[in-house]
């Protein structure tokens, strides 16, 4: 972490930490636990927060990071919160992401007996969630039957679950070398 923040953040608590980073660089309420572990090892993601401070839609981008799930730990976020704290842009480019690996596979889905495993693992799941309100989930939910989201990703769940191409974020409990969709797992 660059000294510049690190100082500021000496001897406090995590929450304190999280609150007086936020403070510091401009950002309303305690920084997501993950962006704050990612900024205490990546000194470039640190440097980028503070080059950022005081711009609050560069910011949220910034915290709401996919590349920070890699420092989530399971108590970080509940699963409303989750998805909440998504940025509409965030959850507006994953999607367009997926939608080209879809169509990179000439749109293929899973086949009936893979979408029932998938989607009994998510209604298992204590991610899955009602979705914020949201325009982007307005949009996506059009035609949902079952417009419930996945508070690990933010993706609707029962969409999710019909794409070839797209895999569970989050390990099996009882089996961590597999996803909750029973797939191997990938960081």
């Amino acid at each position: 972490m660059l000294t510049e923040l690190e100082e500021k953040l000496d001897g406090l608590e995590w929450e304190e930490a999280r609150a007086a980073a936020a403070e510091y660089i401009g950002l309303p309420g305690p920084l997501p636990a993950p962006a704050l572990r990612r900024a205490m090892v990546e000194d470039r993601y640190c440097l980028v927060l503070l080059a950022f401070r005081g711009n609050l839609p560069r910011l949220q981008e910034l915290v709401n990071h996919p590349d920070n799930r890699a420092y989530e730990l399971p108590e970080d976020l509940t699963p409303t919160a989750a998805t909440a704290n998504r940025s509409t842009p965030g959850l507006v480019i994953e999607a367009g992401k997926a939608l080209n690996r879809w169509a990179t596979a000439g749109f293929r889905t899973v086949d009936p007996e893979t979408y029932e495993r998938r989607t009994a693992a998510c209604a298992g799941c204590p991610e899955l969630t009602e979705p914020p309100v949201k325009w982007v989930y307005k949009v996506i939910m059009a035609t949902a039957s079952d417009d419930r989201v996945c508070g690990a990703c933010g993706c609707v769940a029962s969409r999710k679950a019909r794409l070839v191409t797209e895999r569970c974020p989050r390990r099996d409990p009882s089996r961590p070398e597999l996803s909750r969709w029973g797939d191997p797992f990938a960081a």
